[in-house]
């Protein structure tokens, strides 16, 4: 099917990005993804049928580290898909996310998302972000999201100073170097729905509180009707 340009985040789940093409799957699938210890998988191999133990895969980009609009996202998204919900997808689906920053940040950033049950990676360079076509965007968009609409945008800055100058403080978070280690500030991401390979449905963010709505991920992953 066709895939139509989305003209926001709670777009029908019928509609959707342009998706990549085998030959943009192929430009990136050795592209190398990076646990919290540092080891590193091809990116492909999250994916492809051999080495994935799921049909399919939702793969979440976020932002840089520290944005509060992707952590309220990713909260949102531990709220609205429980691993009840997980284990219930009728299409066995492994959920990941991937963020830019570097990837000893990924313990920190399960404590800033309410210890996120998923799989989160990173991949620092934004090579990937960059060939599966999500920009950078210095835009807040004009709308609030449904995952943020309780949290306004100068609630969120407070929030990033408050979370990032506790975990400086905090014995067990961050370094103070390690507040420039989070990821480009207006890299923005997307989410990419693969099945057996290839992407079959995808969104990329228009703007850094782009994300698609956590009701658009439930119908996708047909938890909801």
């Amino acid at each position: 099917m066709k895939q139509t340009a989305a003209s926001d985040n709670n777009l029908p789940v019928g509609e959707g990005d342009e998706c990549p093409d085998r030959a943009t799957l192929a430009a990136v699938q050795d592209i190398p993804v990076y646990d919290a210890e540092g080891n590193a998988v091809p990116f492909g191999s999250l994916y492809h049928p051999d080495t994935t133990p799921h049909q399919r895969q939702l793969i979440i980009f976020v932002r840089h580290f520290y944005c509060g609009a992707c952590q309220a996202y990713v909260k949102a998204l531990v709220e609205g898909i429980s691993i009840d919900d997980y284990y219930s997808i009728p299409t066995p689906t492994s959920i990941i996310i991937i963020g830019c920053g570097k990837p000893d940040l990924i313990p920190q950033y399960r404590r800033f998302t309410n210890q996120c049950q998923y799989t989160i990676l990173a991949e620092p360079t934004r090579m990937l972000f960059k060939k599966l076509g999500m920009n950078w965007s210095m835009s807040l968009g004009s709308e609030r999201p449904d995952y943020m609409r309780e949290i306004s945008v100068l609630d969120v800055v407070k929030g990033q100073v408050r979370d990032v100058s506790g975990a400086v403080k905090d014995p067990e978070g961050i370094r103070k170097r390690d507040v420039f280690r989070g990821g480009h500030p207006l890299q923005i991401g997307g989410e990419f729905l693969f099945e057996d390979g290839q992407v079959i449905w995808c969104h990329r963010m228009k703007h850094m509180r782009g994300h698609a709505e956590i009701s658009v991920l439930r119908k996708l992953l047909e938890l909801d009707d």
